[in-house]
Order: structure tokens, then sequence, then C-alpha cells
């Protein structure tokens, strides 16, 4: 065992800069579609690699959130990778049980959530890399989902630019329980064509065996890897590239674009008739080339009539062939110029090739086969395709009814707590609407909906403030209503105890094309902040950080990282008092002060965990801490 870590430690010494390795595997892979990867468990366990993971998890949201070990991205350190740096190379680590949680899933259902320990979301994060370093340049352009450069917009305009090319029928199809219902063998086959360290697979399928931790039951795992794991989405991409190579290579999905010399063979010569007419006529009209026995007003009702007849008229003949896009396991099929019946056939010999070699469901209530002129939902847009006075046909986004209510009940909930201070509502607010309207911008009744949802947030605001003031709506005008600076329209606003003004949100963003080069939303769910409903109130960090100014409230030193000491006086509410009102409206009444780092440690002895109360106290005091003890004592 000593000689087998000294031989790793050897060789991870040899490999200096693990990021310069992963682009060397990124340039070999593109170089070659069918080479096969060893020596990845060594890059792995890389210290430098797990510090450059553990990044990744920092700067994710779900780094808040602890597993079964109880830790969060706050206990990682140079220590804790270090020994997983130790773990891996002397082959002793062994991945925890995953915490699993639901979250709401539609309006009734729930989705299973696994939540690793820290340690595991840090191997994840590190085998993630690697396998993005192989997969990435061999994954087809149809995929969308979970991919570095990729979103949902271009996934919507791979979409438009099918229906564009005369699409008749569409099949949009899902799968049941995609990430749950995976097989471990077919996840560890599929990596296998392309890497054959086995001390890498088996690395993979530890990950894949934890086990769940499910109310304080451990449940053995023998199929799908838990969403949650920063490993899910590479992994999910790796099988399902399996079916999109074999909708492109056997059914000639997404072909290529056409030569010049192929379009110029499609071209209408109906079309192509007319447009030589009007040439013509409108030369001779000009004098350009002899008028012959042509009146000009001969010629131009002639140019008039041939006009409206070419608007009648496709420019070229319709093109045969099928556009597939997948987002995750969510995809769509587009048929140009096929019957129904074909994309009835072909709809079953996808849900046979999934359930024969990768051992997946096609959902039947979620697999439908719609004509290209009604109405199918898609990336949470409405599509429905249009068709032009010539014949020719394109899509149309709309934003769904269903999600515009869900926002404004959203905004209204947040408004109907007058407990909440009114910084924190307005950015929590604005960070909703932004995110919202961001993402529904390429709609094309965005700039309508958009303009009543101003109105709709204006008044939920002008009716929150005047029953915080406990004053009417006229004297909210008086007092909270000015110009915008940022955007020069007229809009409610609150005041910080620095004096500067904090709008409410008023200005949408304006309607985008779908076809813009720029892509302006993210695949992100807008987070608004919520730390208010905790008693961490934003305007309350703020008011002590005016009120200090720079100075520790402890021990009076200048300090430019200060620590916002809350004293947890949520802990004392009693249970009959546990609302979310009670809850927010306490943690208003806390007594915050600014700390340096020395002191803040000092008024938490014992660490954060609230454990052991009563030796912390007596630690506290012997620390010769002389202000008053925090309410949590």
């Amino acid at each position: 065992m000593h000689v087998q870590a000294r031989v790793s430690i050897q060789e991870l010494d040899l490999m200096k800069d693990p990021q310069r390795e992963l682009e060397h595997l990124r340039k070999l892979a593109t170089a070659d579609p069918n080479k096969r990867f060893g020596k990845l468990y060594c890059l792995v366990s890389h210290v430098q690699l797990l510090t450059i993971a553990s990044q990744r998890v920092r700067q994710n949201t779900g780094g808040k959130t602890a597993g079964i070990d109880g830790q969060t991205r706050k206990h990682i350190d140079d220590d804790m990778l270090s020994r997983l740096a130790l773990e891996l190379t002397t082959r002793c680590y062994q991945p925890k049980p995953v915490l699993r949680k639901y979250i709401p899933k539609g309006k009734t259902r729930k989705r299973a959530l696994g939540i690793p320990s820290i340690r595991d979301r840090i191997v994840q994060a590190a085998v993630a890399q690697v396998l993005e370093a192989i997969y990435e340049p061999i994954f087809r352009d149809c995929s969308m989902g979970f991919r570095p450069g990729r979103n949902p917009i271009q996934a919507l305009r791979h979409v438009a630019q099918a229906y564009k090319a005369g699409a008749t029928w569409i099949i949009e199809g899902d799968l049941v329980k995609c990430f749950d219902s995976i097989g471990h063998g077919v996840i560890l086959n599929c990596l296998r064509k392309r890497i054959f360290d086995e001390q890498f697979i088996e690395l993979v399928r530890q990950m894949l065996k934890a086990g769940i931790m499910e109310q304080g039951n451990l449940i053995t795992t023998y199929s799908g890897t838990p969403q949650g794991s920063l490993a899910s989405p590479i992994l999910c991409n790796i099988v399902l590239h399996e079916f999109d190579c074999w909708l492109e290579d056997h059914w000639q999905a997404n072909p290529p674009r056409l030569s010049p010399k192929e379009q110029a063979a499609r071209a209408n010569p109906e079309y192509a008739r007319h447009k030589r007419n009007l040439v013509r006529w409108r030369a001779q009209l000009s004098g350009r080339i002899p008028m012959g026995r042509q009146t000009p007003d001969g010629l131009r009702a002639k140019i008039k009539q041939a006009l409206g007849a070419r608007k009648q008229i496709p420019s070229v003949l319709p093109r045969r062939l099928l556009s597939y896009c997948r987002y995750a396991d969510d995809y769509v099929i587009v048929m140009c110029q096929y019957s129904k019946a074909e994309a009835t056939k072909l709809k079953q010999e996808m849900a046979n090739w999934l359930q024969s070699n990768l051992g997946l469901t096609q959902h039947p209530e979620k697999t439908h086969i719609t004509h290209w002129d009604k109405r199918l939902r898609f990336l949470g847009y409405d599509l429905r395709g249009r068709r032009n006075p010539n014949g020719t046909r394109w899509l149309r986004l709309e934003i769904p009814p269903e999600k515009e209510r869900e926002l404004k009940v959203k905004v209204k909930h947040l408004c109907g707590f007058t407990q909440i201070p009114e910084l924190d509502l307005f950015t929590s607010v604005n960070a909703l609407m932004r995110g919202w309207t961001n993402y529904f911008r390429y709609a094309h009744n965005a700039t309508q909906r958009f303009g009543y949802l101003t109105g709709v947030v204006y008044w939920l605001g002008a009716h929150y403030l005047g029953r915080k003031h406990r004053c009417s709506i006229k004297k909210v005008m008086r007092n909270h209503y000015g110009v915008d600076p940022t955007s020069g329209k007229r809009a409610l606003y609150t005041s910080t105890q620095a004096g500067k003004c904090v709008y409410i949100w008023n200005k949408p963003p304006r309607r985008c094309s779908l076809f813009n080069s720029v892509v302006q939303a993210k695949d992100v769910q807008p987070l608004p902040m919520t730390s208010w409903a905790n008693g961490r109130s934003y305007a309350q960090r703020m008011e002590v950080y005016n009120r200090s100014e720079q100075h520790c409230e402890h021990c009076g030193n200048i300090s430019s990282t200060l620590i916002v000491h809350h004293p947890h006086r949520l802990g004392k509410l009693p249970k009959r008092k546990k609302g979310k009102s009670n809850v927010i409206a306490s943690g208003q009444q806390q007594k915050v002060k600014l700390l340096c780092f020395e002191c803040h440690k000092l008024h938490h002895p014992g660490g954060w965990s609230g454990k052991n109360k009563k030796a912390e106290t007596e630690d506290y005091w012997r620390a010769g801490c002389s202000d008053e003890l925090p309410a949590q004592f």
C-alpha cells in the first residue's frame, strides 16, 4: 500500500499543471474522435485539480446546503483538499450516501434531489471536468443542455430554423425519470468506449453505488445518477449521446448545409420566371433597353401584377429533412415534408431503440406527434407555426399565460409581507423580474406582456408601501415616487441609510430576435434575495455598515473585511409564534453588529455548530469578552 502511494505521489508530481493537462486531453479528443484515454485517475486525484473543482463547488448556490456530514462550502480549506487528495491517491476514498430531498415540480408533483457531501461534490466536480475535456469535442451540435457555451435560446433557434425549412409534423419527446432510471451498467459501458482507465471507471462506479439516505434509512442504488450531483449532467449527456448519434447517422437527422450548387437547384422555376420578367420590364421602363410595342402604363400594370403573383409563390422548393434538437432529456424532432404515418413509425422506432439499447422509456403522456401549426411547449415557451402568403412557414414564440400567472403570484406573495424591509423587498422583486424578463424577451408578444407586468409590479409595490406606512396611496406617491435616473421613467423608490434611492423594476428589456448572434438569456433560474426570511436582512447589513464606518464595533479597529454578527434571536421564538410573519418581524429586532474576524471568533468560541452551549458560554467568559452575551447564550 505504501509503495503504491509513493509511486502515485511521484506520478502526481510529474503532472505540474492539471489545467494544461485538461487542455491537452481536449486537443487529443478533438483530433481523434475514436481515441481511448488512460491515466485519468492520477489527474482526478491531483490536489491542484481538486482545488479548481472546489472553486466550482463554492460558486454553486447549492454549496450552502449540507449533505449527511453537515458540512457546507464554508468548511472547504487546504487541509480538506490535501486529505482528499491523499485518500484518492492511496485508494482509500469512499463516497458517502447522498441525502435525498424533494423539491416542488409543477403544481402537485415533487422531484427527488440528491445532496452529496461537500467532499464528494469536490470529487464529482473534478470527474466532471475530466469528462468534459474528453467528451465535449465529440458531442453533437444538436445537444444543448448542461453544456458550456450552450443555452435554451440556441435550442429554440435550432427549432425555428427547421420550421423555415417547411415543417409538417413535430415529435415532442420526453423520457420517464431519465436521471433515475439510467442503468449503471449502461453508463459504465458508454464510458469504456472512450476510457480504458479502470481505476477511473471504478471511481465513477463508487459514486453511482454510494446509496441514498432518506429519513434516516440507507437505500441501495441499482440504477440512475441522482439529480444534484455535479457529475450527473455530463453522465446523462454521455449516455444520450448514443441516441444523438443513432438519429443523425441512421436516420440522417440534421443533414449538412447545402452547397451553393444544391441550393440553386432548389429554386422554384415559377418564382424565377416572375423575377426575370420583373427585371426586364423595369429595365424597359427606365429606358436601359428598348421598350418595343410596350407602353409605360402597360409595363407598370404588368409589374404590379407580377409583384402580387410573386408574393404567393415560394422562392425555393420545400426540402425533405429531419431536424433533431435535445435539451437534457427533452427533445424535439421537426419533420419536413413527412407524413403522419412516417412520424408515427419514427416515434415507435425511437421508443424501441431507447428501451433496447439504453434501458430508457419514452414518456407515454409527454411524447406527442403535433401538426406544425398547432401549439406545443418547449423550454418554457409556447411554440406555434405560422404561414406566410407565399406558403413558407415560420415559428412564433409566446409567453405561456400560466408562467405569467406564476410570476404575478410570486410578486404578490412577496408584497404581502409588510414585515419585510423596503430595501429587501425592492431588491428581491427587481432580481425576480430581471431574471424572468431576460429569459422571455425572445417571445413575439414580449413587449405587450412586459408592459402589462410593469403596471402590476407598480401597483403591488404601491399597496405594499401603503400598508407598511399605514398611509394612503396619495401619500405614498408624495414620498416614494420619482424619476429613475437609469431609465428616465417615474417609479416607486425607497431610500437607504446613506441616502441612495433604490427604484423598483420599471424598465423591461427590449424584445430580441431569436436569430441574434448574442444570446442575452442565461440558463439559470432567477434567485431573489430571501435572507430576510431568516432574520438576515440586507437592509440591516447596509445600516450597520453605514453606522460603523469600517470600524469593528467590539475592538474599534479598522478592517476592510468585516463580518455582520447576528445573535440568532429566532431560536428563542415560542412554537406558537414560528410563522413566517413572526420570524421576519423578529429578525428585524436583532441587534446586529459589525465585527472583525478575531472578534467574531470570540462571539462563537465553540464554532458555528450551535452545540454544547454551556461549554461555549464558559469559554466565552474565559476569553475575556466584556460586552454583553449574545441572545443565543
